[in-house]
């Protein structure tokens, strides 16, 4: 099995999702938006929150069909909520925590991979490297 994991960014449906009593009913246009308005919405990070242009992508009787089976709630006028959109994906809070965390993650493993390179396979002790004086400390 690779340890190489998809880096791109993703949504959460559980394995049951095509089954769930609001879902298995809906027409195949009316889940295929609810999935795409999933995506839109964590790629946008916006939380769940949906325009009436959005919610009418693809016609306004599959945007109708989510309303009717709540799946879909107006949040205001001319704006929408996805049903417990925050219960099942990241905020976009919690996705931008992800992303920094990963960034920093990633230059200390630059850092690291840079001192082995430049010091530790050339047996260079750099004084002014805290990585070289970890090491001798």
């Amino acid at each position: 099995m690779s340890d190489h994991k998809d880096k791109r960014p993703y949504f959460v449906l559980t394995n049951e999702y095509p089954r769930h009593r609001k879902i298995r009913h809906l027409s195949d246009k009316a889940f295929r938006l609810h999935v795409t308005l999933l995506g839109m919405c964590n790629e946008d990070r916006n939380d769940g929150i949906i325009s009436k242009q959005d919610l009418q992508m693809l016609g306004p009787g599959a945007g109708k069909e989510l309303l009717a089976a709540a799946l879909v709630h107006e949040k205001e006028p001319g704006f929408y909520q996805l049903h417990d959109y925050l219960r099942h994906q990241n905020s976009r809070k919690e996705i931008e925590e992800l992303v920094t965390d990963k960034q920093a993650a990633g230059r200390i493993g630059g850092k690291k991979s840079a001192h082995v390179q430049w010091h530790v396979k050339r047996g260079i002790v750099e004084p002014n490297c805290a990585l070289c004086m970890a090491e001798t400390g």
